[in-house]
């Protein structure tokens, strides 16, 4: 998230989370430039680390051992973090497009997407489960064990297809796994037989013969069946066919051939490879486009051609980070050669490994602990030993470049025309016959016919960014503003909003505006929401607000004062945003914590609205930035009750209480602290786990209803079943009197 004034005269674009752009961004955060703007891009927020991946499978290892957190890495370096799946480059116009996101620009772009099984052999994408992508796997994985235990006394037949040291490692981690859980498991030891398929002579072809050797002798030892010369010519879903007319009967096929390059690389004009790398020389700038570069697997360096390995993507992210860095400022970029040799270490599914170099080669149960201690190092550099980041703020300004205290205030600092009617051509907004003007004929003013009968409803929201991605924020911001109107009962018609947008240059604001106003489109359209206008400024950072227009007929609004005695208290959506997002800022939240916060915010209100309505609701607010007791505290102020609140009843984020256990709470949670006198018990509970959750701010929180008794467990119901998986009754309206709330454990 850009904090500082200098305005924004590059962009950086690394495409893919490999362990190259990993290590780069680690680099990168200690030596910020002023006027980059770094972007990542990667389809998930945890990003496997290949070294670990066999004892995850096997068991040694938890999942989130074994992952690093982008994410996190992300905020901790400065550096936008985009959710999502590249499709393919322009680059003439220099655009990166995305799965769903709109097109994002660039100045200078990485790739390190890695290689994916070469699945052209017919019925391979169909029926074979490839190793890569790693989380359909593991996810593949966990229903498989859980399969297995549930059928033990059927034959299993297992294998993997490829001869390399993935395929052998995964089969053997496999085999101790599935012996361990039927040791855990008051069962017997699943009937299983394993296969390993090769198209080669032998297993492990890139090493040396003394590796070869040691793993001939375990797999026999394991009792796996090893098929030599097995050229796979289909796959079926139950067996395998091989060029010579073998047929081998399976139950389970793992694909770990040799790798290939996304599609898409090529697609994109980029010089490929045959079979489809993108070809870089020794600054590791691709041959056809110097403007991107590319490291890991899938990238070929075409003077050093070196095995598809993950040693040489670590080794290469040092190089790149400092090539990228030499490339933004002009500079003459340095040369790269990578080592010949290389350490292999392999391990044997259980605590044993076997070690290599050259020409030799060791094995043992301290080679695993060897290779333990070397991962462990590897992932500790993205969590426990991030060294403190520069201030880019403090950085040395970059000669020449504009102040942004030269930037003018007033109408001035309005963003430019240009970029106006840039963005204006490729949104295009759907109107009814009752805007009679709006952003399709622009003028001084948006002018709405009202239909008769109806009340005007309006409401105004607006925030600072709390996420790098402006598509992601546009939504948030606009699920956030309906919030109000959802809650009120009101049907929302029309909106205008108010952005301000960080320093930079014309077209990377009209990128910006277009990434920001597409994703809060994807919102107001679904809601039958019109935008008919707004404003736009410059400023230090990124802010969005909508000024909304709804209508409702005054006999079914949902004020907050209507609450009676008995009636259940019912909150839609968990607790914890500002919790979660005070430890984001702090690179302490995990990736998938905030990514399902994000999914939460990302919640409409709609449905929720209109069944607390049909069960009866009698009063209703939106949770957002007071906390749950300040917006209780407005409810009760204005129905003149008195409430008990359900502390086990609180539902909560994934991650929001190891974030309160930490202490990292909002800026705003010390003011809504200070409603801790509407508490009557508070002496008994302020050392509670929850209690810092009671005052914790929401953003795009849940509606807060009474509900009558007799329909809240089938209002429950109903909400559970049309998305709102979390909606809970959290406490009950006691009595007519002095606001007062109770807590009870």
């Amino acid at each position: 998230m850009k904090t500082d004034n200098t305005p924004i005269r590059q962009d950086l674009v690394l495409i893919g989370g490999g362990h190259s752009h990993a290590l780069a961004l680690r680099m990168l955060a200690m030596q910020p430039h002023p006027g980059v703007r770094i972007t990542l891009i990667s389809d998930g927020s945890l990003t496997p680390y290949s070294g670990m991946l066999p004892g995850v499978i096997a068991g040694h290892y938890r999942h989130e051992e074994a992952h690093i957190d982008l994410a996190r890495l992300c905020r901790y370096a400065g550096v936008r973090f985009i959710n999502d799946r590249v499709t393919r480059l322009d680059p003439e116009q220099r655009l990166v497009f995305c799965r769903d996101h709109p097109p994002l620009g660039y100045d200078l772009a990485s790739i390190d997407t890695g290689s994916v099984p070469d699945a052209s052999v017919p019925g391979a994408a169909e029926h074979a489960v490839a190793l890569k992508p790693v989380a359909p796997f593991l996810a593949w994985w966990t229903r498989f064990r859980e399969q297995v235990q549930s059928e033990p006394q059927r034959p299993w037949r297992i294998a993997t297809v490829g001869g390399g040291a993935s395929g052998v490692e995964v089969l053997l981690a496999i085999q101790h796994r599935l012996k361990a859980d039927s040791r855990i498991q008051p069962l017997p030891e699943p009937n299983i037989v394993y296969h390993l398929v090769t198209p080669d002579d032998g297993i492990l072809a890139s090493h040396n013969a003394g590796v070869r050797r040691r793993y001939e002798r375990i797999l026999a030892e394991r009792g796996i069946q090893v098929h030599r010369n097995f050229r796979v010519d289909s796959i079926m879903a139950d067996h395998l066919l091989s060029k010579e007319g073998k047929r081998l009967d399976l139950d389970a096929m793992l694909w770990t051939v040799s790798a290939s390059a996304p599609a898409w690389l090529g697609e994109s004009g980029l010089q490929v490879s045959p079979r489809g790398f993108i070809q870089v020389d020794d600054t590791l700038q691709s041959l056809s486009h110097p403007e991107i570069f590319a490291a890991g697997d899938v990238a070929d360096q075409i003077n050093h051609q070196r095995p598809k390995a993950g040693v040489f993507a670590v080794r290469q992210g040092k190089p790149l980070a400092q090539n990228l860095l030499r490339a933004l400022t002009g500079k003459p970029l340095q040369h790269y050669r990578p080592q010949k040799a290389f350490l292999s270490l392999i391990s044997t599914g259980d605590r044993y490994a076997v070690a290599s170099r050259s020409g030799w080669s060791l094995e043992g149960r301290w080679v695993w602990d060897w290779k333990d201690r070397i991962d462990r190092r590897f992932m500790r550099r993205f969590d426990e030993e991030l060294p403190p980041a520069e201030d880019a703020a403090a950085s040395e300004e970059t000669e020449g470049q504009e102040s942004p205290l030269m930037r003018c205030g007033g109408c001035g600092a309005k963003v430019g025309q240009s970029v106006l009617e840039r963005v204006m051509k490729q949104l295009v907004p759907r109107y009814g016959t009752d805007i009679l003007v709006g952003l399709d004929t622009p003028d001084d003013a948006a002018v709405v016919r009202p239909p008769p009968g109806k009340l005007l409803i309006q409401s105004v929201d607006a925030f600072r960014a709390l996420v790098d991605d402006p598509w992601i924020f546009g939504q948030i911001a606009a699920t956030h503003a309906l919030g109000d109107l959802f809650a009120m009962g009101a049907q929302p018609h029309s909106a205008q909003a108010l952005v301000t947008l960080p320093y930079a240059d014309e077209r990377k604001q009209s990128d910006d505006l277009l990434q920001l106003m597409s994703g809060a489109l994807t919102v107001l359209e679904r809601e039958g929401v019109a935008l008919i206008g707004g404003h736009t400024a410059e400023g230090a950072e990124m802010t969005l607000g909508f000024a909304l227009n709804g209508w409702g007929d005054e006999a079914q609004l949902l004020r907050k004062g209507g609450l009676r005695p008995g009636d259940r208290l019912i909150l839609t959506k968990p607790l914890g945003t500002g919790t979660l997002f005070a430890a984001d800022m702090r690179h302490q939240a995990r990736g998938p914590w905030v990514e399902q916060a994000l999914a939460s915010m990302l919640t409409s209100n709609r449905t929720a609205a209109a069944l607390l309505r049909e069960h009866g609701a009698r009063a209703c607010t939106d949770v957002t930035g007071f906390g749950l007791v300040g917006h209780l505290a407005e409810m009760l102020r204005a129905s003149n009750c008195t409430a008990a609140l359900y502390l086990g009843h609180l539902p909560l984020l994934k991650g929001a209480r190891e974030c309160l256990d930490a202490g990292w709470l909002s800026s705003l949670h010390p003011q809504n602290l200070r409603g801790q006198h509407l508490i009557g018990n508070a002496a008994d509970f302020d050392q509670h786990p929850l209690w810092a959750l009671l005052f914790d701010p929401q953003t795009a929180g849940g509606l807060l209803a009474g509900i009558p008794e007799a329909q809240s467990e089938d209002c429950l119901q109903a909400l559970h079943s049309a998305g709102y998986p979390q909606a809970r009754c959290i406490g009950r309206v006691d009595s007519a009197g002095t606001p007062d709330i109770q807590l009870n454990p």
